[in-house]
C-alpha cells in the first residue's frame, strides 16, 4: 500500500485511491467485465462482499437478477404478487415489483424458485422483457440453438440481436447453464443503453 502525506497535516498517512478499474479485489482492468461491473455498481444496483471483491464467476439466482433488474429499471418498489417461496424471502418486494412490471412470472406451480441459479436463457427472457425489446423470429445463430426452450426462443434472439448477449467462442449459447455475476451485470449494462 502506497501512503502519502495529507497536505497541511505533517505525519498523517492515508491510503491512495485505489485505481477506478480496480473497483475489486478480483477484477482486474484486464477482466472482459471489468466496465460493465464498474458501472453498474456504481449506480448502486449491485454490489461487491464485505472482503473487497466481486466474485464475476459466480452464478446469480433468480432472486439477485431480480433485484438487480428492478433497480437498474428503477421500478416502483411495492409489495405485490407473491410466490408460494418468496413470502418470506428478502427480495419478495423486489420479485413482486419486477412481476407488476410485467418482467416476471414465475412457474407454472406459483412458485419462483428464488435462490435458484438463473439459467442464460432465462436471463435472456427476463431482460427482453425490461427492455422491451420487440421479439424476432428464433434464429440458428447458435451452435446449440435447437436446445434453447421454446418459451426463450425469441427472447433470446432478440437480446442476439441487439447485442445484449453473446454466445460463447465456440458459437454455442448454452441456454440452460448458469449466468454468472459478470454476465447479468454486463447483459443489463448493454440493455440500459438500448
Amino acid at each position: 500500500m502506497l501512503v502519502k502525506e495529507k497536505e497541511g497535516e505533517p505525519g498523517t498517512v492515508t491510503p491512495d485511491e485505489p485505481a477506478p478499474s480496480q473497483l475489486f479485489s478480483d477484477v482486474p482492468a484486464t477482466h472482459w467485465a471489468a466496465g460493465t461491473i464498474k458501472e453498474l455498481s456504481e449506480t448502486g444496483c449491485i454490489s461487491g462482499y464485505p472482503n473487497g471483491t466481486f466474485k464475476p464467476e459466480n452464478k446469480i439466482t433468480r432472486a439477485e437478477f431480480a433485484v438487480v433488474l428492478a433497480k437498474a429499471y428503477k421500478m416502483e418498489i411495492a409489495a405485490g404478487k407473491v410466490f408460494g417461496d418468496t413470502a418470506v424471502h428478502w427480495a419478495r418486494d423486489y420479485i413482486s415489483s419486477a412481476h407488476a412490471a410485467g418482467v416476471i412470472s414465475g412457474y407454472d406451480d406459483n412458485s419462483f424458485g428464488p435462490d435458484d441459479p438463473i439459467t442464460r436463457e432465462q436471463m435472456s427472457v427476463l431482460i427482453a422483457k425490461a427492455a422491451k425489446l420487440p421479439l424476432v423470429e428464433e434464429t440458428s445463430q447458435f451452435a446449440d440453438s435447437g436446445s434453447i426452450s421454446s418459451w426463450a426462443g425469441e427472447a433470446v434472439a432478440a437480446a442476439a440481436v441487439n447485442g445484449i448477449i453473446n454466445g460463447y467462442p465456440d458459437n454455442t449459447f448454452r441456454p440452460q447453464g448458469n449466468a454468472t455475476r459478470a454476465e447479468a451485470v454486463t447483459v443489463i449494462v448493454r440493455a440500459l443503453k438500448k
